[in-house]
């Protein structure tokens, strides 16, 4: 999935893509990406979580 726009939490981020991890189902709708950031930063902060209209499938 690509970042189409991100809000002021996840700035930055726009035009980077990533793997689904989560579909928002366990998550109240929201979609947790992986590969957006490095590897380290992911296991010490955890994945970034966008809306569904903020992705666009690649």
């Amino acid at each position: 999935m690509r970042v189409v726009w991100a809000d002021p939490e996840n700035a930055g981020t726009e035009g980077r893509t990533g793997t689904v991890v989560d579909d928002g189902s366990l998550s109240g709708g929201l979609v947790a990406l992986k590969g957006i950031d490095s590897r380290l930063t992911e296991a010490v902060k955890g994945y970034r979580s966008y809306t569904a209209d903020q992705l666009e499938k690649t």
